[in-house]
């Protein structure tokens, strides 16, 4: 294994990060925690709990209610509930802090990402009654544009997922559209530091095994694949590449279930997307579905270079 002072910063900071951020709706605790803890003594990472209250919902809870106290009051019992939780951590021998916020929480989760210098965020993905689709709809969608860092969800199929912080077997499914190459080398530096074997993975789409010159495009693709592989891989894990044909999530989500795969790692682009098309949702449906947690990686685009 490379030793990780050698890895470029930026890299290092998604693979093994210093700091990680929990965003819970404080329903969610019960099963965020396991991993929060798992992947803090895996990295050696210090946690940050945040709960952002979002605007109008205590006026939701009680009409007759006065705003601004009955925020206040929210505020309160989020922070002593987030207090027992850091207690629990430090039981753990884990740094804590927490913080709870008002506001928009995709804004409010990536800034404070920002500020603390988190290397990832963890998120549920349901918890709230009120609020099921807090990161599989409009939250997910601007979290997953706005934050710089790896974003962790845990959908409701992952909540028993035995490895946690330590996956012995990651599946990375390859776009193979622009930065492709950046998320498949995250995702090899990770199988790494954690000696895990990982499958890359690309789905051509149905209508390409009834092309002339289908088995030279498979070829052509395990070769783009292989590309990306680091020449030293062999000597800390075992790495394999895959063709599928199909639809996509439903590819993704079998593969990842016949290899019984621990974590998912998806690399998206600024615009939230996975394919590349225009109003894909594929991120969300994986996250949805997968039977292991799913770790998303912002690409860099033409723009943002």
């Amino acid at each position: 294994m490379s030793a990780p002072d050698k890895r470029p910063a930026s890299n290092r900071a998604f693979v093994v990060p210093d700091r990680i951020l929990v965003a819970t709706d404080l329903a969610d605790t019960e099963y965020l925690i396991p991993h929060a803890i798992a992947q803090a003594r895996a990295c050696g990472a210090a946690l940050t709990f945040v709960h952002v209250i979002p605007p109008g919902e205590s006026a939701a809870l009680n009409a007759r209610a006065i705003p601004h106290e009955d925020s206040a009051a929210m505020a309160e019992a989020a922070d002593r509930k987030l207090k027992q939780v850091a207690a629990q951590m430090r039981e753990n021998g884990i740094p804590c802090d927490l913080r709870v916020a008002a506001g928009f929480p995709r804004d409010e989760i990536t800034a404070i990402a920002r500020e603390i210098h988190a290397g990832r965020i963890i998120a549920g993905t349901h918890g709230r009654q009120h609020l099921r689709r807090f990161l599989l709809g409009s939250v997910a969608h601007e979290i997953l544009r706005s934050a710089e860092v790896p974003v962790y969800t845990i959908g409701p199929q992952a909540h028993e997922a035995s490895s946690f912080g330590a996956p012995r077997k990651i599946l990375h499914p390859v776009s193979l559209c622009a930065g492709f190459e950046e998320s498949a080398r995250i995702a090899c530096e990770i199988a790494e530091f954690y000696r895990a074997e990982i499958t890359l993975l690309h789905v051509l789409p149905r209508d390409a095994k009834d092309q002339t010159d289908a088995e030279r495009i498979v070829e052509w693709t395990k070769s783009e694949l292989q590309r990306v592989i680091p020449d030293e891989a062999v000597l800390w894990s075992r790495v394999s590449v895959q063709v599928e044909v199909g639809e996509v999530v439903d590819q993704i989500l079998s593969v990842g279930a016949e290899m019984n795969a621990d974590l998912i790692v998806l690399g998206v682009n600024s615009e939230a997307t996975f394919w590349p098309i225009r109003g894909d949702d594929t991120v969300y449906k994986i996250i949805a579905q997968a039977k292991s947690p799913v770790l998303s990686v912002r690409r860099p685009t033409e723009s943002s270079q």
